[in-house]
């Protein structure tokens, strides 16, 4: 019986002695049945599902046509242009529910949850001070090493001073503490409100009558807006730190020297004033990106981690997005 006979043959098959009879072996000797071959001394309790199964117009399963190559690509792209409209629409809506719930609350203070505030503000900034500082050092000494190398061959080297500072004040500083918070607050924001949403606790502040944008998003929020230009400022200080131990080690500037030029640079210019203006709207974004995948978690662990991933990626995205769009608006306007 392991190869079926042709069709058309005189063979017999002897199946008296089959003790059970199930679907598959019915399926198998009806289709020997079907290419020439009796079946002899079927019982009687065997026949009711030969008959049957034998009755079924089964036809063979379709092949599934395989997808040309250049046609998912496109459907990839499709695929991809739709989700990021909706992504937007959600981004969109979820910021103008931001802005009314905040001027609610600045014209209602005592609405705002004060506690929540300060324990966010506590976790978000405090607790990020010491990775936030030795990445502005460690940035700022790989900008000024890099700068001395390509500017000494001209005997430019002691404008390294002049790079580092411009660069650290202007773009690196805000830029590695947006970076930094949204990989540490703004996957924090999502994990959190996620789980939340997992649990159903969001459900039961509903039941309750309050209401979980109030309470989970616009702490996190206020609290993110208060600290990111703080963080910024010490990321600044911590960055020129980093220039000055790279001025006296190999430019032999001393230390009245470095800081009459870092001194100079941000009298004279805007650099100082371009990253802190930076730092509250990265804050905004990277906290309601944050929040809004934490709200779309759909209710179990995948999600949760789906969501945060997301959070992280999108948020460094808007963050390099919107310094693109500073950077174009400060060069037309003169800053």
């Amino acid at each position: 019986m392991k190869r079926w006979p042709r069709k058309g043959s005189s063979r017999a098959l002897d199946i008296a002695g089959l003790d059970g009879l199930d679907t598959p072996g019915a399926l198998f000797l009806c289709g020997l049945r079907d290419k020439g071959v009796e079946l002899a001394g079927i019982r009687a309790e065997h026949r009711a599902l030969l008959d049957l199964i034998c009755g079924l117009d089964l036809k063979p399963i379709p092949k599934v046509k395989s997808i040309p190559r250049w046609r998912q690509f496109v459907i990839q792209i499709g695929k991809g242009a739709h989700d990021a409209r909706h992504e937007a629409i959600d981004l969109v809506t979820f910021i103008g529910r931001t802005a009314s719930w905040t001027m609610n609350a600045l014209m209602h203070p005592q609405c705002l949850r004060l506690a929540a505030i300060s324990r966010h503000v506590a976790e978000t900034g405090m607790h990020a001070l010491p990775i936030i500082g030795v990445m502005a050092i460690m940035m700022a000494v790989v900008l000024g090493y890099q700068g001395v190398a390509q500017l000494r061959p001209y005997g430019g080297e002691e404008f390294t001073v002049n790079l580092v500072a411009v660069s650290v004040l202007r773009e690196m500083g805000v830029l590695i503490t947006a970076i930094m918070v949204a990989g540490r607050s703004g996957s924090a924001f999502t994990a959190e409100i996620g789980v939340m949403k997992v649990r159903e606790e969001t459900d039961a502040l509903k039941a309750i009558g309050i209401d979980p944008f109030e309470l989970l998003v616009i702490p996190r929020l206020i609290a993110l807006v208060i600290v990111m230009p703080v963080l910024t400022f010490i990321a600044n200080m911590m960055g020129l730190l980093g220039g000055a131990i790279l001025s006296l080690t190999l430019i032999g500037t001393s230390t009245s020297q470095y800081i009459d030029k870092v001194h100079e640079i941000a009298a004279n210019g805007h650099a100082l004033l371009v990253g802190l203006i930076k730092a509250p709207v990265f804050a905004l974004f990277i906290g309601v990106v944050g929040c809004m995948h934490g709200m779309k978690v759909n209710g179990s662990a995948e999600s949760v981690g789906e969501e945060t991933t997301a959070s992280v990626v999108q948020s460094i995205f808007m963050v390099l997005m919107l310094d693109a769009m500073f950077s174009i608006f400060f060069q037309q306007v003169g800053l």
